[in-house]
């Protein structure tokens, strides 16, 4: 796969909106750390918004607090979100799409365990505006192949229309 091809398609237009997406989804963090290992400080995903598995499509958000302490150094003149921050976004939104596309569902489990899965790559990643304090962001995330073990996505961070950054990742699963 050309991933520079792939990066250059996603550097414009969103992945997709929820009204693209064939399920909604209203879950926040009390449900998605059923499915993903991180928590506070480190979760970095607020709610889920809709999802299509056919597509291999899930949309995310997160409002970046004003008051975050990462923008006491990054930067101090002009606060910033950090691109690796937002990479993490978008890995831990990929998390849920995997939950979801493992076991062909739409809904979250009682039983649900985090899923076994860690980033192995970075095939690229493109930071094409800041993120600045405050503000609401979308998470979008789409599976690009998947093999035995390997997978690949492509995620975006948008503010409002814009995309403010899109990356390809590739994953390992554990199981």
């Amino acid at each position: 796969m050309d991933y520079a091809a792939v990066l250059k398609t996603h550097r414009k237009k969103p992945l997709a909106s929820p009204e693209d997406l064939s399920h909604p989804l209203a879950y926040d963090q009390d449900e998605i750390i059923k499915i993903i290992p991180h928590r506070e400080p480190f979760l970095l995903v607020d709610r889920l918004l809709g999802l299509d598995l056919g597509q291999g499509v899930i949309l995310a958000s997160r409002k970046i607090a004003e008051t975050d302490p990462v923008f006491q150094g990054h930067f101090p003149d002009f606060p910033v979100y950090p691109g690796s921050l937002q990479l993490e976004m978008i890995g831990q939104v990929g998390l849920c799409l995997y939950y979801f596309e493992k076991h062909r569902r739409t809904d979250i489990s009682d039983q649900a365990q985090p899923v076994p899965v860690r980033a192995t790559k970075i095939l690229g990643a493109h930071f094409l505006e800041p993120v600045p304090p405050g503000a609401e962001v979308t998470v979008a995330v789409k599976k690009l192949e998947q093999e035995a073990y390997l997978g690949t996505v492509v995620g975006q961070v948008i503010s409002g229309k814009t995309v403010c950054s899109v990356s390809i990742s590739e994953v390992c699963f554990l199981e």
